[in-house]
């Protein structure tokens, strides 16, 4: 509803004669804050991308409003548990037909935010109909509060979805653009004490937002700061010779060793991290392979590595299992970096896992977790995992395999490896000294592994602060066998294609080409066809070109040679 220039702006000053200015202050067209802000929560039950991407790089966001949205988002899902709680106590609330998405956004900031509901860009109407409740949610939450205990509101959260006062962040050096040294000269100087405690004092002295810092005591690229350290807008970060990544992700660069000049390849790579850790040790000399399945996660590498000044990756929208390992394209790869999708089982402190509570909480409580299902759904992600390393195995030049899960699953670490090394001989593990020797947890001598061979894995759990996550090397023993690779591929391309894809229900497993979707959703609102146009074709035709992507050799007068149509974005 719209109104002529002979009242005032919520500032006092009259308007303009004929100006039609919206009371909420909204545009013809723009949609009110909570509205917008529900649509995210429903993109996110639909597995459309991550919160920072539906927020901070959306589009039809104004950009002062983004962080506010990304804040909102986070906070409700944060704490949808106990506001679920509080709105299904109040029977009433259904007959106001708000929408249970914005009942949750509202209901977190009326109860749990000091400045209650938002009245800028928000719809009055919507605010009148929740602040009709507020006493009976409040009753509610006070209720709750007594009936839990809470000293204050983070104890209204369950355990596994606080912020994890025993994860620290960490921050890999890019020497693609920096250097230790330079580095830590520039924490320094910012006021930041670096400090040198042992193993079993990390606790202790990084405490929760302390500033200080320290060099970490396995991997010799990585810092570590306290807990709750935010480092988004730090200088550093922005420029790249920073990378805020878990010291366990940081871990397969380090047991596969890339060497500069040499050839690699990263099979599932998006979005992109290890990828750049890889390049980053090969000094931008060499060439690395970068598939991935999603276009838009790939489209995210992209990003992501042109910002840290990878310039030897080729980025490939494939599927690495239909991949011919004796094409000469690839003949002289080296190293393989596997992190195919698994459970996730082992992360902590993510924004992933508040999608996912909240997707369960939809979902009821006897369909959040079957043991039936998730015991199927492990097998069938362990059988996919065991065929990308041995489909690496193939590549007749590759002599170093890293292999890594963020699940504490026995299932997808030690029986898979177990499964691998009795699968092959040309691979054995790689000895303990060269699979981070000095970090002190190690496999299980379960799902077939010996204890000699369980100490040459590495494991990290949440009590280490750090994410659950596995590491284990492959090197080397024996030249490729040539004549088995070429009938096991000719068995491989006889056999049922869906059997080269990970399983459906994997959270990784992402809508293929969201932009187009969502895209072709915004012209169907807009009263037009959902059909791309022909510039969108084009646009979703392959990723983006960046300086990560080697160019078009077309441009050298060379014709590129053909290769097969992979399923990838399909």
């Amino acid at each position: 509803m719209s109104y002529k220039g002979r009242g005032k702006t919520q500032g006092g000053k009259p308007e303009r004669s004929g100006a039609q200015v919206s009371r909420t202050g909204l545009k013809e067209g723009e949609l009110p804050f909570y509205k917008q802000a529900a649509n995210i929560l429903a993109r996110l039950e639909r597995r459309e991308g991550s919160i920072k991407n539906l927020t901070i790089g959306n589009d039809d966001i104004k950009d002062e409003d983004k962080r506010s949205v990304y804040a909102l988002i986070c906070q409700t899902l944060k704490f949808a548990p106990v506001l679920t709680r509080i709105l299904d106590a109040n029977k009433a609330m259904k007959k106001e037909k708000l929408g249970r998405r914005a009942e949750l956004l509202m209901a977190n900031d009326m109860l749990l935010s000091s400045q209650g509901l938002r009245r800028k860009d928000a719809d009055p109407k919507m605010n009148k109909a929740m602040s009709r409740h507020e006493s009976s949610l409040k009753r509610e939450l006070n209720r709750i509060r007594q009936e839990v205990r809470a000293r204050n509101d983070e104890d209204l959260v369950p355990l596994h979805l606080r912020d994890g006062a025993s994860t620290f962040r960490y921050v890999r050096v890019n020497n693609l653009v920096s250097n230790m040294d330079k580095v830590l000269e520039h924490f320094y100087k910012e006021g930041y004490e670096i400090v040198t405690p042992n193993r079993d004092e990390l606790h202790d002295v990084l405490k929760v937002r302390a500033r200080k810092l320290m060099r970490d005591l396995d991997l010799d690229d990585v810092l570590v700061f306290p807990p709750g350290t935010d480092l988004h807008a730090h200088r550093l970060f922005v420029t790249g010779a920073i990378i805020l990544q878990d010291k366990a992700s940081c871990m397969p660069a380090h047991v596969v060793q890339p060497t500069p000049g040499s050839m690699a390849l990263d099979a599932c790579a998006a979005p992109g991290n290890k990828t750049s850790h890889m390049v980053s040790m090969m000094a931008n000399q060499g060439k690395v392979f970068a598939f991935d399945l999603d276009r838009f996660r790939l489209n995210t590498l992209v990003k992501l590595t042109d910002k840290a000044q990878c310039k030897i990756i080729e980025a490939k929208c494939a599927n690495f299992l239909e991949l011919d390992p004796l094409d000469p394209e690839y003949a002289s790869v080296e190293f393989a970096l596997l992190d195919p999708s698994c459970s996730g089982s082992g992360i902590v402190n993510r924004m992933d896992v508040l999608v996912d509570s909240y997707i369960a909480l939809g979902q009821g409580a006897d369909q959040a977790a079957k043991p039936e299902t998730d015991k199927a759904r492990l097998a069938n992600l362990a059988e996919f995992q065991t065929s990308i390393v041995l489909h690496a195995m193939r590549f007749p030049s590759i002599k170093r395999i890293s292999y890594s899960t963020c699940s504490v699953h026995e299932e997808e670490n030690e029986a898979v490896v177990a499964r691998i090394l009795g699968a092959q001989s040309e691979f054995t593990l790689a000895p303990r000294d060269q699979v981070i020797p000095s970090w002190p947890r190690r496999g299980l001598e379960t799902g077939g592994l010996t204890k000699e061979q369980a100490a040459c894995v590495v494991r990290t759990l949440p009590e280490d602060g750090t994410n659950g996550f596995f590491v284990a090397g492959f090197v080397r023993q024996a030249p490729a066998d040539l004549d088995r690779i070429r009938e096991e591929l000719k068995a491989l391309a006889s056999s049922d294609k869906s059997a080269m894809l990970p399983p459906k229900d994997d959270a990784e497993d992402a809508v293929p080409d969201i932009n187009a979707a969502y895209r072709g959703n915004k012209r169907k609102a807009a009263g037009g066809s959902a059909m791309p146009t022909k510039k969108e074709k084009r646009h979703d035709k392959k990723p983006k070109p960046a300086s990560a992507v080697v160019p078009n050799t077309k441009s050298k007068g060379k014709k590129r040679p053909k290769r097969k149509e992979s399923v990838a974005g399909a």
